[in-house]
C-alpha cells in the first residue's frame, strides 16, 4: 500500500488546481455552449485524467512515462467538444507546450535561485500550475468565446508544429544537462515566442472569420438579387393574371344574363376579392416593393399583426445590393422568430429625410435571447437558430454609410433601428 507522504500529498492538491486551469483552457477554446456530451460525462473524463495522471506519476515514477501520458490524455480531455481532429490535436499541443514550459521555466529559475534541493519539487507542483492558471486567464481575454474555425489542414499542421517543436525543445533542455541560467533564459524564449504566436492565432482566426463573412455577405447578394428577379417576374404574371380573370369574370357574369342570382351574388365577391391590392408597399423602387412586399405577405399568411410605416423616395442614394442585405435580414429575422408563435406582431418604419435614412423594425418573440456580438440564441428549441443571423453583415453595411446600428430585447420585442448618412 502506498504510504503518502508530504510532497505526494502536495502534489494531489496541485494537480486538483491544475485540472481546474485545464478545463477552464478547454472551455474558453472550444466554447462551453459546443460540448456535446453532458456536464457530468466531461467531469468524469477530468476525474479519469486526475486519477491516471496522480498515478503514473505516484507509481511509476518515470518522467518520460508522466510526459506522454499527458499527451495523450490532453488529446482525450477535447473529446467532450464538437471539433474537427485537427482543431483537438492543436489544443492538446498548445496546453501541453505552455504546462511543460510553465514546469521548466519554475523549476530551472528556483534551482537557479536556490541551487538543487528536495524543496524544488514541491515549488514546481505549486507555483508552475499557478502560472499555467495565469496564461489561460491570458488566452481568455484574448481568445474569447471561440466557435468552430475551419482552416485548411495546412494551416492546422503549421500552427501544431510550433507548441509541439516547443515541448521538445524544452524536454531536451532539461534532460541535457545545460548550466541552469541557459534553461531559464531558453525556456524563458521559448515562453515569449509561444506567447507572440498565440497572438499571431487570434489574428488568423480573426482574418478567416471576416472571410467567411465576405463570402457568406456575396453568397447572401447573389441569393437576394435571384430572389428579387424571380419576385419580380411573378408580380407580373400575377398582374396580367389579375386581369385576364376580371375580363373573364365579366363574362360568366353576362352568361348568366340575371337568371342566377346565388351565382352573381358568388362572381360579385370574387370580383371584390380580385379587386384588393397585393401590394402593400409602392415607393416607385421596383426592387424594394418587391421585396418587402413578399416578405410582408408571407407575415400575413402567418397571422401576424402588420404594422408599416414606410415614405422614402424611388431612389435614396443606396446601392440595391447593399439595401437588399438590409432589409432581407431584418425581414427574415422576424420571420424566424414569428413563424412559431401563436399570436405576433411586426412593425417597420422607413423614412428618408434631407439625406438621412431611418429604418425601425420590431417583432414579438418567444423565450429568452441571449446575445454574442450581434447574434442572439433563443432558449426555445424550436427556434434555436440565431435570432441575429446576418446582422453582422447589416452592421458592416451601415458602418459603410457612416451609419448606427442599435438592437435592443425588451418585454419580448426585438427592436432594431438603423440611422444612416447619404
Amino acid at each position: 500500500m502506498l504510504s503518502l507522504g508530504y510532497s505526494e500529498i502536495i502534489y494531489l492538491v496541485s494537480n486538483v488546481f491544475r485540472i481546474f486551469a485545464i478545463n477552464l483552457f478547454l472551455d474558453v477554446f472550444f466554447a462551453r455552449r459546443n460540448l456535446r456530451w453532458s456536464k457530468t460525462a466531461q467531469r468524469g473524463v477530468l476525474f479519469a485524467y486526475f486519477i491516471i495522471n496522480s498515478g503514473v506519476y505516484l507509481f511509476a515514477k518515470n518522467p518520460l512515462l508522466t510526459v506522454i501520458t499527458n499527451a495523450i490524455l490532453f488529446v482525450i480531455l477535447t473529446l467532450p467538444y464538437k471539433s474537427s481532429i485537427w482543431r483537438r490535436i492543436f489544443a492538446a499541443s498548445s496546453i501541453f507546450m505552455i504546462g511543460v514550459i510553465c514546469e521548466g521555466i519554475v523549476a530551472r529559475t528556483a534551482i537557479l535561485l536556490y541551487g538543487p534541493s528536495p524543496r524544488i519539487e514541491i515549488i514546481t507542483y505549486v507555483l508552475s500550475n499557478f502560472l499555467l492558471y495565469l496564461i489561460v486567464l491570458v488566452l481568455r481575454r484574448f481568445l474569447g468565446d471561440n466557435d468552430e474555425i475551419i482552416l485548411p489542414k495546412i494551416h492546422w499542421l503549421c500552427i501544431t508544429i510550433i507548441p509541439c517543436i516547443s515541448s521538445v525543445a524544452d524536454i531536451a533542455l532539461i534532460l541535457g544537462g545545460y548550466e541552469q541560467w541557459i534553461n531559464v533564459t531558453v525556456i524563458s524564449c521559448l515562453f515569449l515566442i509561444n506567447i507572440a504566436f498565440f497572438y499571431l492565432y487570434v489574428q488568423l482566426v480573426e482574418k478567416y472569420e471576416v472571410e467567411m463573412q465576405n463570402q457568406f455577405l456575396a453568397q447572401q447578394n447573389r441569393a437576394y438579387l435571384q430572389q428579387i428577379q424571380v419576385i419580380g417576374a411573378a408580380e407580373d404574371n400575377i398582374k396580367r393574371l389579375q386581369h385576364d380573370y376580371k375580363n373573364h369574370l365579366i363574362a360568366l357574369k353576362e352568361m348568366t344574363n340575371g337568371k342566377n342570382e346565388s351565382f352573381k351574388e358568388y362572381v360579385r365577391v370574387l370580383e371584390e376579392k380580385m379587386s384588393l391590392d397585393s401590394n402593400y408597399v409602392m415607393t416607385g423602387n421596383k426592387i424594394l416593393d418587391g421585396l418587402i412586399n413578399y416578405k410582408v405577405r408571407i407575415l400575413y399568411d402567418l397571422g401576424i399583426d402588420v404594422d408599416i410605416n414606410i415614405n422614402i423616395p424611388d431612389n435614396i442614394g443606396i446601392q440595391d445590393f447593399d439595401i437588399v442585405v438590409i432589409l432581407g435580414n431584418l425581414l427574415d429575422n422576424a420571420i424566424r422568430a414569428l413563424q412559431h408563435q401563436g399570436k405576433g406582431s411586426f412593425a417597420i418604419k422607413f423614412f428618408y429625410d434631407r439625406g438621412t435614412i431611418f429604418l425601425q423594425t420590431r417583432n414579438t418573440f418567444s423565450g429568452e435571447l441571449k446575445r454574442k456580438g450581434n447574434s442572439f440564441f433563443t432558449t426555445k428549441k424550436e427556434t434555436d437558430e440565431p435570432h441575429g443571423l446576418g446582422l453582422n453583415n447589416v452592421k458592416r453595411i451601415v458602418e459603410k454609410y457612416n451609419g448606427e446600428l442599435d438592437i435592443t430585447t425588451e418585454n419580448n420585442f426585438f427592436d432594431v433601428e438603423i440611422v444612416m448618412y447619404i
